[in-house]
Parts: C-alpha cells; structure tokens; sequence
C-alpha cells in the first residue's frame, strides 16, 4: 500500500516547494537527506556485508540527485 500512497505524497511535496513557505520546506526534506546521506556515511564506514555495499552506494547517488532535484525545484519555480 506505499506505493499507492508514493505519487500523493510527490505532488504535497511539489506543492510546499512551490508555495510560499518553499524555502522552509527546502531546508527541511534537505536536512532529512543530509541526515540520510550521514547515516549511509556512518553504516559504510562501520562496515556493511560485501552483497549490501552496491545497494547502498546506489542510495547514496540517489539521495544525491535528490538533493540537486530539490534546489531545481525551488529555481524553476522562481524563474516561472
């Protein structure tokens, strides 16, 4: 049932990044995957079993591009 709940949640988001509060909402999904991209950090560094380290580096470029999406977000809202 996630999933079904995934694309409800997207369009909230995308909302709060094009409203008035956008630059609060950026500071605070971009704190969440700050705190994501450490906790991967911490878990890579303490050591993960060989068959986990692919899928976490894959995490870690994902919440990369996650956070590069956030800022395009709130500039193409701007330059609108």
């Amino acid at each position: 049932m996630e999933t079904v709940n995934e694309p409800v949640r997207l369009l909230e988001i995308e909302r709060e990044l094009a409203g008035p509060g956008k630059e609060a909402a950026l500071a605070r999904y971009d704190a969440m995957l700050i705190a994501l991209g450490e906790r991967l950090d911490a878990a890579m560094k303490a050591g993960l079993p060989p068959d986990e380290f692919p899928r976490a580096e894959a995490l870690q470029e994902a919440n990369i591009i996650a956070r590069k999406i956030l800022r395009l977000a709130i500039r193409v809202d701007d330059e609108a």
